[in-house]
């Protein structure tokens, strides 16, 4: 009885012994490691495609120690915070992931220097473009975007590294669409960058079975693959290369990429970046 006792008095103090040395541990990483304000931004704007991929998955979709995101809503509007699907965009959905975490983990094993974290400002909102007055010059969407990336610059020990883009759907059948988007680019350059024309900004391609439904529908993904040969420094993310992105049923919301699809993007992204960066 007695060494039965004694068994039990050395497993109860292990574990005091665990939970003390576990406390010890999460207590110096919170309190003695202080977050980096050294950020490289990306930010990541347009309509629902830009972050309404449903199929959230809890690994490849984690979260990272070095990626931030600026908050939109309550308490934490205008403040850096954790980069946790769904990022804070206008319209974000449980359940839905974009591109952009995919590409900052790709450019932060890539490009990010020791001391810096990448911070994503997310803001899109489904269903939004030139022809719904949100993207033009002056627009809600786009002066949210410029005060936003103007307030991290001004704030914080900060650049710009890339913009990227995914619009367009709502634009279908625009006869003003081209001259639009060129004139956003080039204003969004100037009024966030002070007129930095080597500043990438990458356009992704529409859902390629949605696309190629409408000839209307074509005419504007020509538009938006073409902006290469109108403005330096831009880069298209294509869909269909090197292999067409496709769902399991392409008739479910077909105009939105899922979350494999939202991932794969991010990769050809990034791809797209390195080539003009």
């Amino acid at each position: 009885m007695q060494r039965k006792h004694l068994l039990l008095l050395f497993q109860f103090t292990a574990l005091i012994f665990l939970f003390v040395l576990f406390s010890c541990k999460r207590v110096k990483d919170v309190v003695h490691i202080p977050p980096s304000n050294d950020f490289d931004i990306i930010l990541v704007i347009g309509q629902s495609n830009t972050h309404q991929g449903i199929g959230y998955n809890w690994v490849l979709d984690a979260p990272d120690d070095n990626i931030k995101q600026l908050g939109r809503f309550n308490e934490y509007n205008y403040k850096v915070i954790e980069a946790h699907e769904p990022l804070d965009h206008f319209s974000r959905l449980e359940n839905n992931i974009g591109f952009a975490l995919t590409f900052a983990k790709l450019y932060k094993n890539k490009y990010l220097t020791k001391g810096r974290n990448v911070l994503i400002i997310p803001g899109g909102m489904g269903g939004t473009g030139f022809s719904t007055n949100n993207w033009n010059v002056g627009n809600n969407l786009y002066a949210d975007a410029v005060q936003r990336t103007n307030y991290i610059l001004s704030n914080y020990r900060s650049k710009l590294v890339a913009i990227l883009w995914h619009q367009g759907e709502s634009d279908v059948g625009n006869p003003y669409y081209q001259a639009s988007l060129d004139s956003m680019i080039v204003h969004l350059r100037k009024d966030i960058s002070g007129n930095n024309d080597s500043l990438p900004f990458i356009l992704g391609g529409l859902v390629p079975y949605w696309v190629d439904g409408d000839s209307s529908r074509q005419a504007t993904n020509q538009i938006i693959e073409s902006t290469v040969n109108r403005i330096p420094k831009t880069a298209y993310a294509n869909p269909r290369v090197p292999f067409v992105i496709v769902k399991p049923d392409n008739n479910f919301v077909s105009l939105h990429f899922d979350a494999a699809g939202q991932r794969e993007m991010g990769k050809r992204y990034f791809f797209e970046f390195r080539l003009i960066n």
